[in-house]
């Protein structure tokens, strides 16, 4: 077998080698380039090793050109041919402007450099800048080893296109554009330069590019700064001038730049302090004084010992104090300026008038129940077309405002209503009842990751399902409503992440929440893009200005605030509706009672399965009276059990809401224990009181919640903590559970609606599909009814929603709703009530597994499991009770 290399195997051979010192020489570049340029001088006396007449690494090519290359230089353009009439190792003559030296080129092996005489062509050409001093043309960079090693000439450089920036010793790049208004710098290492890219605000570095990009709005700002700093330049955006970027969004007349260098000696800056007026904070100036008194609208705070004026004369401010030596005043933020850009021309002090929207489109009957803010409220929405945050105080009917809101734009349907889980059904009821033209199959409620999320006319998705979902493709959603809208106050958290495309891609986003931010600015962000992505599109920015943001040792802290007041001002202007319970307590009730329907999702199949056996017990016909009674107490403790998981999870929602303190109402030790459980996970204060607390207990419970100042709920027992007590520091009541005598719930309720209270008083009944409440809540109703006919009660439950006849469809359902009503009548004897109440609460003794709830008493005998507290008379009244037939 020969060992000869064939004539393929040598080619390739000798490909591999060229490639070899293509890549050596472009190493070998880069090793350069990053140590800088030298100065200027003679070549080394001895030269690199060579092949073929090629250098092996950086040095001097054959033509006497340098091998090293800086920065990013773009590829020769038609104006960068050789010059004509050079001799090879001799570099073309530099073009400067006229009357300037030019700098002496690199000079060939082993020649001294040529220094420049009188009849020297004239350097740049008239327009052109300047370049810096030590200013030498470029030398090949990669490209020119490779085109040698290919057996190609290297082309020498020639005259420059004088629009091109110059690409000397340095770094040298370029502005390129990327998508959503902004740009990106394509350029090598500097450390002036990152410096530079690091100070402004909306700064993004894309690791897998290895690029910075920045907004369009911090152009200007990028390119001026670039021009003070010695050999570095960035060729321009290509296109259109950069000020019209963006043009279709609003934008108000772009001030003047504010005046002086970062390093003024006197600094200050412009803060919004009403919406016709602005302030300038700033230390004192003699020049500046000057200037503020030649203002026609100036005014002087002597206790902030700052001067004012009117937004009319903001232009001209700036624009005067760009003249003044050593003083720089940052101006208004530009989201300002696009909302007062009114203002700017001519100030008013009143808001322009909200119009009267036309509702003629939506129910009547939603339209009518509108009280007169919440009208306004509507009216607002439509000014802002469909785009707002609703932050009304809890209890003022946010619900029913964004459901007409989202009527109006009926025709943009379908729509999603993003919601915390514990209210998806309330939601569901509360479009059942205030758009009664919706067909009963057009409400989709997605109660599993498998649900389809565009099922419907109206989707109604909790905040966890939303990122377990399949979203749609494209923009299905055109209108979208976000219940307590403050869960989405974390960018980093999967909700707010799935949230926000969603929102940003409708056209009317509807945000509710009565706290929008619980304790710092930096929580109103996500939720003022999600109605505005073009207000902030940078949070740093926000932060820098609202945020009072620092620069720590290990990052930023954006926890801090500042110039809240401005920030008030914009929202208010721009997408912020607020309404205090004390501003409009003329319109409101003295009592707002809602129903608030609980979701099957909080329900494990074991407990429905029970329920569904208990309510079978109940509708048996074979029992006698007393054994019917037994049995309708057994599903009432049952109900307790199956709706607790709801019940505490409704509870920490409100808690999360910023409600800090209120009252929840049970009756079963299970909900009860159930609830304060979960308070105490969560670090909740809390106080409870039930039929084993003390008189004396009882009143330093209620004076230590009447004076907290911290969140507290108070835990009571229906049956034990409904009269004698004032709890009026608070303004809503929650039921977790139900009870069949509405006296004691009315009771309950007047714990806070007592004299000394100055706020109308929300009360939630929590009702639990599938359960007793089905039948427990139109009996309550029915009794209500009664009492006000015979004029000895006022109360109306049936105001609060349309229930009766919605829950029980079948026969069994109504045998049920009639043996509750025939059971539990008014003329019932107290002692009995009070024998079947102490054996309900008998029946939740734990099991020895340690499972409460679970032991029920068997019909017709007394109840297993009585707890060892309970006294020996008690069981014994108890087994007399229910031994009699």
């Amino acid at each position: 077998m020969s060992s000869a290399l064939t004539e393929e195997q040598k080619k390739k051979i000798e490909e591999n080698r060229q490639k070899a010192l293509a890549r050596r020489a472009e190493k070998q570049a880069q090793r350069h380039q990053s140590r800088g340029p030298g100065p200027p001088g003679p070549a080394a006396p001895t030269a690199p090793p060579q092949r073929n007449g090629r250098p092996a690494h950086g040095g001097q090519a054959p033509d006497g050109s340098r091998t090293r290359t800086s920065g990013v230089v773009p590829p020769l353009g038609p104006a960068d041919q050789p010059t004509a009439g050079l001799r090879p190792g001799e570099d073309r003559p530099d073009r400067r402007t006229p009357g300037t030296t030019a700098p002496p080129p690199f000079p060939a092996a082993g020649r001294e450099p040529p220094t420049s005489s009188p009849s020297a062509p004239p350097a740049n050409p008239p327009g052109r800048p300047e370049r810096e001093p030590g200013y030498r043309p470029p030398a090949p960079g990669p490209e020119a080893f490779r085109e040698e090693a290919a057996g190609r000439p290297c082309a020498r450089p020639g005259p420059r296109d004088p629009g091109a920036p110059s690409r000397g010793t340095g770094t040298h790049g370029k502005c390129t554009r990327r998508a959503g208004n902004r740009f990106q710098v394509e350029v090598g290492y500097d450390a002036k330069l990152l410096a530079v890219f690091k100070s402004l605000p909306s700064r993004i570095y894309d690791p897998t590019t290895q690029l910075w990009n920045f907004s369009l709005a911090d152009y200007g700002d990028l390119m001026k700064a670039v021009r003070s700093l010695p050999g570095v330049s960035l060729q321009p955006l290509a296109g259109p001038d950069t000020a019209s970027v963006g043009a279709g969004e609003p934008r108000a007349a772009a001030p003047p730049e504010p005046g002086g260098p970062p390093s003024a000696r006197i600094q200050g800056r412009c803060v919004l302090l009403s919406r016709s007026r602005f302030e300038v904070d700033v230390g004192y100036s003699a020049e500046l004084v000057g200037l503020f008194q030649q203002m026609g609208s100036k005014n002087y705070d002597g206790k902030t010992r700052k001067w004012n004026f009117l937004l009319e004369e903001y232009s001209k401010l700036i624009q005067a104090a760009r003249g003044l030596p050593g003083v720089r005043l940052e101006p208004l933020p530009r989201p300002v300026l696009q909302a007062f850009a009114a203002q700017l021309d001519k100030t008013s002090p009143q808001p322009a008038e909200v119009p009267e929207a036309d509702l003629s489109g939506v129910d009547p009957q939603l339209v009518g129940s509108l009280m007169p803010f919440q009208r306004d409220g509507v009216n607002f929405a439509v000014a802002k077309e469909g785009r707002l945050l609703l932050a009304d105080d809890m209890g003022l009917g946010k619900t029913v405002q964004a459901i007409c809101i989202a009527a109006y734009y009926r025709e943009e349907w379908p729509l999603l209503v993003v919601t915390p889980s514990s209210v998806r059904f309330a939601w569901e009821q509360a479009f059942r009842r205030w758009l009664p033209s919706l067909s009963p199959g057009s409400t989709n409620v997605l109660v599993t990751g498998k649900d389809r999320l565009a099922g419907g006319l109206v989707n109604i998705v909790s905040f966890d399902l939303l990122g377990k979902v399949d979203k749609p493709p494209g923009t299905a959603f055109r209108v979208v409503i976000v219940d307590e809208s403050h869960f989405l106050k974390n960018l980093k958290t999967v909700r707010c992440q799935t949230a926000l495309p969603l929102l940003k891609a409708a056209r009317r986003v509807i945000l509710l929440s009565g706290t929008p931010a619980m304790s710092r600015p930096a929580e109103l962000y996500t939720q003022i893009v999600a109605v505005r992505p073009d207000a902030f599109p940078q949070f740093h920015s926000f932060a820098l200005r609202y945020c009072d943001a620092k620069k720590q040792r290990w990052g930023w802290d954006y926890s801090g605030s500042s110039h809240l007041g401005e920030l008030k001002i914009l929202l208010e202007e721009t997408v912020l509706l607020r309404r205090l319970k004390a501003q409009v307590l003329a319109q409101l009730p003295a009592k707002q009672r809602t129903m608030v329907v609980m979701g099957p999702a909080g329900m494990s199949p074991k407990a429905r399965a029970v329920l569904e056996a208990a309510a079978g017990d109940v509708a048996a016909l074979t029992r006698n009276k007393r054994q019917q009674k037994e049995a309708l107490l057994i599903f009432f403790s049952r109900t307790a059990e199956a709706k607790l998981q709801s019940v505490v999870e409704y509870i920490l929602d409100l808690l999360e809401s910023g409600r800090e303190k209120f009252l929840v109402y049970a009756h079963h030790r299970l909900v009860l224990d159930g609830i304060c459980a979960a308070l105490d996970r969560k670090d909740i204060g809390h106080i409870r009181i039930d039929g084993s607390t003390s008189s004396a207990d009882r009143q330093a419970l209620c004076q230590a919640f009447q004076r907290s100042t911290r969140p507290t709920v108070a835990v009571l027992s229906i049956t034990a903590a409904n009269m004698g007590l004032t709890l009026s520091s608070a303004d809503l009541v929650v039921f977790a559970e139900l009870f069949w005598n509405p006296g004691v719930l009315i009771q309950a309720e007047d714990r806070v609606h007592r004299i000394g209270q100055t706020r109308s008083v929300s009360i939630h009944y929590l009702v639990s599909r599938n359960t007793a409440d089905d039948y427990l809540w139109p009996l309550i109703q029915e009794k209500i009814k009664v009492l006000g006919q015979a004029g000895l009660s006022h109360s109306n439950f049936s105001e609060t929603t349309e229930t009766t006849g919605f829950f029980y469809k079948d026969p069994k359902q109504k045998t049920i709703y009639d043996l509750f009503q025939t059971s539990f009548a008014e003329d019932e004897d107290p002692s009995e009530e009070a024998l079947l109440l102490e054996a309900a609460g008998a029946s939740e003794a734990p099991e020895t597994s340690g499972a409460a709830g679970n032991d029920f008493p068997a019909p017709g005998g007394p109840p297993e499991g009585t707890p060892l507290s309970a006294s020996p008379n008690k069981r014994r009244r108890m087994e007399d009770f229910f031994a009699q037939s």
